[in-house]
């Protein structure tokens, strides 16, 4: 037994002599898959490379074979920046794994690689379109009716009517004329002023002799002023004008036909009162909100016992 324990130890002897003169030649570097990690300091990239060398020694006698193991582990520091092909936040751990006894070859295992999660893309939101509301469309005011200040003109034929029993006045016509001013006040009431020259005329004949008459005339300034109340929609509407006037006596003539002699002359107005007054009235249709057709009445009220009114009618138009 001494003898075989001393020719055991020195055949490990010998194996470990030829194992050290072995590892004193080059060795032969197998480069190992790496992977590169960026960390926070950019410039330093630390390569870790693992060399195994197994040797195998066939024992002459019957113990069993003595198997090394020797693990050389090198660490490289590179200069130049290297770029990382993975994500900052992940590590890849290289794993070699060896058999215990003798073996072929060597069985190296690729680094798995976490493939990149995909993207999630949002797709992209249905924008809201809005209808546009509708633009409010403002009705156009009627002509004439902007709510402005408006000038016209009238001419209208009057008459004395008398309402003394057998005291009817003979067809005499006479005539109003002047400018009229229409201050609106609302879309249906206005005001209106107006400034007319009005020569007035009366005539009475006897029935019995047709020929033989009497005739008055005056020259006078009337300047009515009256509410313009519009009734109705559209362009055409009616009207009720009721009011008053002021009127200024310029001049009279009489004349007079007796037995074929006609005569006439001016009526001296000294000490007479030129001034009158009165109330007025009329009713009419306004076309188009331009043209006036319009009767009226003038009441005076100066003389108390006057039983007369002066009608009117005529047209006007409006600017």
């Amino acid at each position: 037994m001494k003898n075989q324990f001393i020719v055991t130890l020195l055949i490990f002897c010998m194996s470990t002599t030829a194992v050290l003169a072995q590892t004193k030649k080059p060795t032969t570097t197998t480069k190992k898959p790496t992977t590169t990690v960026k960390s926070n300091v950019p410039k330093t990239t630390t390569t870790k490379k693992t060399t195994t060398t197994t040797t195998t020694t066939t024992p002459v006698t019957p113990p069993p074979v003595v198997e090394e193991k020797k693990t050389t582990t090198t660490t490289t520091t590179t200069p130049t920046e290297t770029k990382s092909t993975t994500t900052p936040s992940s590590t890849t751990t290289t794993t070699t794994t060896q058999s215990s006894g003798p073996s072929k070859g060597k069985k190296t295992y690729e680094p798995r690689v976490k493939e990149p999660k995909p993207e999630r893309v949002r797709e992209p939101k249905p924008e809201r379109v809005r209808e546009p509301r509708p633009e409010r469309v403002k009705t156009p005011r009627e002509p004439g009716t902007s709510g402005g200040v408006k000038f016209g003109i009238r001419v209208e034929g009057s008459q004395i009517v008398s309402f003394e029993t057998g005291g009817q006045p003979d067809f005499s016509p006479g005539f109003n004329a002047g400018l009229i001013v229409n201050i609106p006040i609302s879309e249906k009431v206005s005001i209106q002023p107006e400034v007319l020259y009005s020569m007035i005329t009366i005539k009475a004949s006897d029935p019995a002799m047709k020929n033989d008459f009497i005739k008055g005339t005056s020259n006078s300034i009337f300047a009515p002023i009256t509410f313009n109340f519009n009734l109705g929609s559209g362009p055409t509407k009616f009207m009720i004008n009721p009011g008053g006037y002021a009127s200024y006596l310029l001049s009279g003539s009489l004349s007079q036909s007796i037995g074929g002699v006609t005569q006439s002359g001016a009526v001296d107005l000294t000490g007479v009162d030129k001034f009158g007054y009165g109330a007025v009235l009329g009713l009419g249709v306004k076309l188009n909100n331009n043209f006036l057709i319009e009767a009226r009445s003038f009441y005076n009220l100066k003389d108390s016992n006057n039983k007369s009114i002066l009608s009117t009618i005529g047209i006007g138009y409006m600017f």
